[in-house]
C-alpha cells in the first residue's frame, strides 16, 4: 500500500489558479516507500501530491460562448490601447521538458484540470495575450481572432470550469493561452519542479479521500503521455 501525506498536504475544495484570491491550499512533496510489482518497497521514491477534478462533462451552452466573445472583444480593445503592443505582449513559455515534463504531464492527466476551474469564460486571456497572438499572426484581424478562439471551444466541457476545458484537457495551443495558464503549477507540482534534479523516481498521487496514484516514473521514461500541460 502507498502511504499518504499529512492532512495539510492534501488538496481542499477551493484550489484553483486564481493566485490573487489566495485560494490555493498548502500542499507539499513527501517521500514514502512505494511498492513495485513484486511488493518490494522502493525507499526514497518522491511522491507528488496534486488535486483531482471530479466535475462532470456537460454540453457547452451558447451563453458561455457569448460571454467568452464579449471578454475577447474587451481584451482586443485593450490591446489597441497599449502604447507599445510588441513590448507588452506576454511571452509563450515552453512546455516542461525531460523528466520534469513527464511528471508534469502525468500529474495533469491524473488531476484532470482542477486548476482550470477559475478560468470561467475569460480563461485569463487579456490584452497582453491578444498582443502576442496578433504579433505572431499579423494576417488575422480582430474578427479572425474572435473566430479563432470561438472555434476552439469544445462541444462539451467540465462543469464550472474554464470554457476551454474539454475532455482531453485544454483545447488551446500554448501560443493561444494566457501566460498564467502556461506558467502555473499547483503547490505539489511546483515544489517538485524546484527540486526535480534530486529525484530519480516519482509517484504522482491525485485526490483527497480517494487517491489515484500513477505508476512509478523514472528518468528512463521521458516521453510524452496524457494531457498537454
Amino acid at each position: 500500500m502507498i502511504a499518504i501525506g499529512t492532512a495539510e498536504s492534501l488538496p481542499v475544495a477551493r484550489q484553483d489558479a486564481t493566485l490573487a484570491r489566495g485560494a490555493e491550499p498548502h500542499m507539499t512533496t513527501h517521500y514514502y516507500p512505494v511498492p513495485t510489482g513484486d511488493g518490494a518497497a522502493l525507499d526514497g521514491t518522491q511522491t507528488v501530491m496534486v488535486p483531482l477534478n471530479r466535475k462532470a462533462l456537460v454540453a457547452m451552452p451558447a451563453e458561455r460562448v457569448r460571454r467568452l466573445r464579449k471578454h475577447l472583444v474587451e481584451s482586443l480593445r485593450g490591446e489597441r490601447e497599449l502604447k507599445h503592443p510588441a513590448r507588452s505582449a506576454s511571452p509563450v513559455r515552453p512546455e516542461p521538458e525531460g523528466f520534469v515534463g513527464l511528471v508534469a504531464r502525468t500529474a495533469c492527466t491524473l488531476c484532470k484540470g482542477w486548476c482550470c476551474k477559475g478560468g470561467e469564460e475569460h480563461a485569463y486571456l487579456d490584452e497582453r495575450t491578444m498582443a502576442r497572438v496578433r504579433r505572431a499572426r499579423p494576417e488575422l484581424d480582430e474578427r479572425a481572432v474572435l473566430r479563432l478562439y470561438s472555434e476552439r471551444v469544445p462541444p462539451a466541457a467540465y462543469q464550472d470550469s474554464c470554457v476551454f476545458h474539454g475532455p482531453e484537457g485544454c483545447t488551446l495551443d500554448r501560443a493561444l493561452r494566457s501566460d498564467l495558464c502556461n506558467s502555473y503549477f499547483c503547490n505539489g507540482l511546483g515544489h517538485f519542479v524546484k527540486r526535480a534534479d534530486s529525484a530519480a523516481r516519482v509517484v504522482v498521487m491525485a485526490g483527497g479521500e480517494e487517491i489515484r496514484p500513477s505508476p512509478v516514473l523514472t528518468r528512463s521514461l521521458e516521453r510524452p503521455t496524457g494531457l498537454r500541460v
